[in-house]
């Protein structure tokens, strides 16, 4: 059983389709997020030298 999930994501990796989108999903939304909250700790970097 294992096996046929190996196969299928073999199959969905080899996909253009598939690839495609996963790549979308990770430069945009991925990044986004990651952004976020990059931007978050930075706020809380420079509250912290405010407060000192």
């Amino acid at each position: 059983m294992t096996y046929d999930y190996y196969d299928l994501f073999l199959k969905q990796r080899n996909n253009r389709f598939f690839t495609e989108v996963t790549n979308i999903v990770r430069q945009k939304f991925w990044r986004e997020s990651y952004d976020v909250v990059e931007s978050q700790q930075w706020e809380e970097i420079t509250d912290k030298i405010r407060k000192n």
